[in-house]
């Protein structure tokens, strides 16, 4: 299922996100969801105000398993109820790879503005070897997530398919164009 075919942005490969449109009240489906959400043990979850965060079982995850937020209201001006969803690693995995990649890149810059100063006044530096050495860190990470993302992609599908179901059993879904 292509999530993001209208929305081809950096964002929206690293955490997918899509909109549905269904014609029941947003507590309505609220209910209609978390009442599935107990009967299916092949996902669990919680329910917050008018969130709703979809998770696979403690006992089939891994580091790299998805979360999914669900959103769900009415939005102004229109006359359907917005099933909003944003897919995504857990928030600590989320924060840690975040705090991984801003290190690596403010070493890199700063390490390496230092080092093309210091190697333009003195012609050498052993801190010019911080851009090359940050490039390939960068790099490294990238590739490590994006095997991860892959990891936790059948987990995601399940996700989303539970999502489309347990609407569809009261309500016709349709996708939104973003």
């Amino acid at each position: 299922m292509p999530f993001n075919r209208f929305n081809h942005s950096i964002l929206g490969e690293i955490r997918p996100r899509f909109k549905l449109k269904i014609s029941l009240a947003p507590e309505e489906a609220l209910k209609q969801v978390e009442q599935k959400l107990y009967n299916d043990k092949t996902v669990s979850g919680e329910r917050s105000d008018q969130l709703l965060f979809l998770k696979t079982p403690t006992w089939q995850r891994h580091y790299w398993s998805p979360e999914m937020t669900v959103r769900i209201e009415i939005e102004e001006y229109t006359d359907y109820t917005t099933v909003s969803c944003l897919v995504g690693p857990r928030q600590t995995v989320w924060a840690l790879w975040a705090f991984i990649y801003s290190s690596i890149l403010l070493v890199t810059v700063f390490g390496g503005s230092f080092g093309l100063v210091q190697y333009n006044q003195d012609g050498s530096s052993p801190w010019i070897w911080l851009i090359p050495i940050g490039v390939v860190l960068l790099s490294s990470a990238f590739i490590a997530s994006k095997i991860g993302q892959r990891k936790g992609r059948d987990q995601m599908l399940h996700l989303v398919s539970f999502l489309y179901h347990s609407l569809e059993d009261v309500t016709e879904v349709e996708r939104l164009d973003q």
